[in-house]
Parts: structure tokens; C-alpha cells; sequence
């Protein structure tokens, strides 16, 4: 079974009845997970890599991205920067993944719309359950990244949490 196979049946425990749509509830979810664990990966991955490092709540993707690319261990199969399109499902090395966060946190915090349609949700989520399984053997995190992927796929999740999500993406951006 994969991690996100409780994309549908979280759908339906949402309703309209917060005000909020399903996409919305669905970006949201993407929110946290790049907020949280993307991040927590990346910074794992650079800890192995480099000796002093700012503590981790100082450490954004942006900041993190920027490390990875200058210490240049980790090189992308297609190399650093780029499209979702340059990218092969069959590229799965470490910095193959650090460019798929890349992609997901602009993806997400580029977006016009705070929404994310249940087909691109679903695809992101089968894309981030596989760069998590594979980071998770990497890095071997006292949590599992997969444990926290699934609590939060699966988690319905109330119009507070969503407004909370929202400004923190906000934020980020302004930073």
C-alpha cells in the first residue's frame, strides 16, 4: 500500500462547511510538509556534509538549496537548477531529491492561487512518499520522515491549521 492512500478517503472528512475547499485543504497539506519535513531533510542531508551549520529553526529551504549547491557534493543527474521536466523518475540520487524539494517548495510557494488540485496533490504526494522512503534509509532520522508524511496526508485538518499554514507560507515569502 502506498503512504498516500488515504488521499481519498481524507476528502471527503473535509467539508464545505469550514469555508474552505478541498484544494485549498489539499495545499495546505503540501504547505506543512515542505514547511516541515522537506526541510528537515535537506538539512539532515547537509549536517552529514558540513561542519558548523546554523541551528535548524535559522534554516529555510532557500538557505539550505543555496548550501547544498555550493558545497556541490550531491550533484542533480541533470545538474543544479532546472524543471520538473528535466527531471526522470529513474534519477534517484541524493541531489536528484534535493532538486525535487527544490522544485515542490517553488511549486508551492510560487503558486497564485493557495489551492492544489486533487490530481497534482495526489502526484506530489506519490513523488514525496518515494524521496522520503529513500531519504529516510539515507539519513535515518530518529523520526521517520515517511511516520510524519502519513500523520500528515492522512490528518483532517481544521480551518485553523489551514490559516496557520497560510501565513507561515507568507512569511517565507516576504523573507
Amino acid at each position: 500500500m502506498r503512504a498516500f492512500s488515504n488521499v481519498s478517503k481524507q476528502s471527503t472528512r473535509t467539508g464545505s462547511s469550514t469555508g474552505f475547499t478541498l484544494e485549498e485543504f489539499n495545499f495546505a497539506k503540501m504547505g506543512m510538509i515542505v514547511l516541515n519535513i522537506l526541510s528537515d531533510v535537506l538539512y539532515d542531508i547537509l549536517k552529514q556534509d558540513k561542519a558548523f551549520l546554523r541551528p535548524r529553526s535559522d534554516c529555510d529551504i532557500t538557505y539550505l538549496y543555496s548550501e547544498h549547491r555550493r558545497i556541490n557534493k550531491h550533484k542533480p543527474s541533470n545538474g543544479w537548477g532546472g524543471t520538473w521536466q528535466t527531471i526522470q523518475s529513474t534519477n534517484i540520487a541524493v541531489g536528484d531529491d534535493i532538486e525535487r524539494i527544490r522544485y515542490t517548495r517553488n511549486e508551492i510557494f510560487h503558486s497564485k492561487k493557495f489551492e492544489l488540485d486533487k490530481k497534482r496533490y495526489t502526484e506530489l504526494c506519490e513523488i514525496l512518499a518515494d524521496l522520503l522512503t529513500r531519504s529516510d534509509q539515507q539519513n535515518k532520522p530518529a523520526r521517520l520522515y515517511t511516520d510524519y508524511f502519513n500523520e500528515i496526508i492522512s490528518k483532517a485538518i481544521s480551518a485553523e491549521d489551514l490559516k496557520v499554514v497560510y501565513h507561515q507560507i507568507e512569511n517565507e515569502i516576504k523573507s
